[in-house]
């Protein structure tokens, strides 16, 4: 009685494990089942200089932590709530060494986080920059209520992400730059941005995080040089789906 009952359990045991082994098996299989986009040459430009053309852009990139530790052209990840058929992106350097731009042409079944895979010459210069000192800003021309031009944008990271909350990188001269949204409780809220803390701040030179703040889906973010001057808007893409 007492071995047939040891041998019950070992065999429940068994049992268990094969059937966690399966799930972790599963669980594996559906987080990874990224798309992969394999960008064609012809919609890719890029130069690494000395001395590049610098993009007056205000906003540089909607950025969410991601898995890698340095740049890398083939772990570049886009998140598209929703089917757009063009999106633009440019990825610069902080330094502004390196400049990229980028056209994606999405069917309608290319949504949610996306993997991208760029044809760049220049895969050695990726991995000298750490995630934020190389950055995508991924967009997609619109307007707002008004008829007004606005872009669009999406959040991206290098490598899958690890969490939802986005932090923004951009360029400002002001002495006060800062950020001004609603969010979902309906309250305005204005978050003062860092600068950052770096040798060379060519392209981008402040950090705006969102943190623990949730926005609506599409929702209008300006963005400000000082607190009383008037600012950019972007409408801007939350990943937290």
């Amino acid at each position: 009685m007492y071995v047939f009952h040891k041998e019950g359990n070992n065999s429940m045991d068994n049992g268990w494990k094969i059937v966690r082994i399966l799930i972790l098996v599963l669980y594996c299989q559906s987080t990874s089942a990224n798309t992969v986009l394999v960008v064609a040459s012809e919609n890719f430009s890029e130069s690494y200089a000395e001395n590049v053309k610098v993009s007056g852009s205000v906003l540089v990139a909607s950025y969410i932590t991601g898995s890698f530790s340095k740049a890398s052209p083939d772990q570049l990840h886009l998140y598209v709530p929703n089917h757009v058929p063009e999106i633009n992106l440019i990825i610069s350097s902080i330094d502004g060494k390196y400049t990229a731009d980028v056209l994606l042409s999405l069917k309608k079944s290319q949504t949610g986080w996306l993997q991208l895979k760029l044809p760049t010459a220049y895969k050695k210069e990726y991995a000298k920059y750490l995630p934020n000192e190389l950055v995508a800003l991924a967009f997609t021309d619109s307007e707002d209520i008004f008829g007004n031009y606005v872009q669009e944008v999406f959040p991206t990271s290098w490598g899958k992400p690890l969490n939802s909350h986005l932090k923004f990188y951009m360029n400002s001269a002001g002495g006060n730059p800062n950020i001004t949204f609603k969010e979902q409780s309906g309250d305005v809220v204005v978050l003062d941005c860092k600068e950052i803390d770096a040798e060379f701040t060519r392209v981008f030179n402040h950090v705006c995080e969102l943190g623990e703040y949730a926005i609506i889906k599409s929702s209008i973010i300006t963005f400000s040089p000082e607190y009383e001057s008037s600012g950019k808007n972007y409408i801007i893409w939350p990943a937290n789906e």
